[in-house]
């Protein structure tokens, strides 16, 4: 064996030591931490383990426990916000929409308000006068229809309104592009000025059917378009919306002008006064 192989053989030797020196302080700092096995160990050569973490199925159970009954608490607020939030946008909205239908009739028809009694054509006058402007989905007419809620609404109160305009033949009623129901009613005798009456269901046939949640009304007066609960209406807010006694007829305007329907969160509320619930 020449001096050179000796050399070479030497520095291989060393190498090797090295090697085995690194990977078993590599072991040993590794098996500090437990393992579920045994790590295999050959001459220079460490096999290294490593520690698997992981919920147990208890630790998840109880997760999801958690999350749902925060849901269970949260989510029917959140919806409930939600669905007024959509209502208060729904009759502005239509507010703007009658507003604008009546301020194009006006001028194409020279300020015309017309002559219509609560009967049937009465009612389809009053239809016949915003017509043009609206975008009508389906026409219904008047009389007995598929194209709305044909039962008796109710009251804020709870009580049920004695007669239902679904059937009847002094009420024309139109569906809109949106699903919306409109009714169209002539100036009833004895009111103390002259005024039509237009109807809103924000959700046509669907639930709750029911004053000042989802059926509003308005007035159409010769110079505008009211909503039903300001103080000059028929139907003040103070007197047929804000008690529990309520019928609702007047909380359009509540909507439009204040914003939201704390009105059914509390019976305190005054058109001049508190604005919202505490």
């Amino acid at each position: 064996m020449s001096q050179n192989d000796i050399g070479y053989t030497s520095l291989q030797a060393n190498a090797l030591d090295s090697i085995k020196r690194h990977f078993n302080s590599t072991l040993n700092a590794v098996h500090t931490t437990p393992c579920h096995y045994e790590p295999e160990r050959r001459e220079g050569v460490a096999i290294l383990c490593y520690r698997k973490v992981a919920f147990t199925l208890a630790e998840v159970l109880i997760t999801l426990g958690i999350i749902g009954v925060v849901a269970a608490l949260t989510i029917p607020t959140l919806m409930q916000k939600t669905n007024e939030r959509e209502t208060v946008s729904k009759v502005k909205k239509m507010f703007s929409v009658l507003t604008n239908a009546y301020s194009n009739y006006k001028v194409d028809n020279e300020n015309n308000f017309g002559e219509f009694e609560m009967d049937e054509e009465g009612s389809t006058g009053v239809f016949n006068m915003f017509k043009p402007y609206l975008n009508i989905a389906k026409n219904c007419g008047t009389g007995e229809t598929d194209c709305m809620f044909n039962g008796a609404y109710s009251y804020k109160n709870g009580s049920i309104q004695p007669q239902s305009l679904g059937p009847a033949d002094y009420a024309y009623k139109a569906i809109l592009s949106d699903g919306s129901l409109l009714i169209f009613r002539g100036n009833p005798t004895g009111d103390h000025s002259p005024v039509y009456h237009i109807f809103y269901d924000v959700n046509g046939e669907k639930g709750p059917n029911s004053w000042g949640k989802d059926y509003f009304e308005f007035d159409v007066l010769k110079d505008k378009i009211i909503p039903a609960g300001v103080p000059e209406s028929n139907d003040p807010f103070d007197e047929h919306c804000a008690s529990d006694n309520s019928e609702g007829w007047g909380c359009a305007a509540w909507i439009i002008y204040k914003d939201n329907l704390d009105y059914l969160k509390c019976n305190d509320l005054s058109w001049n006064g508190k604005q919202k619930c505490d």
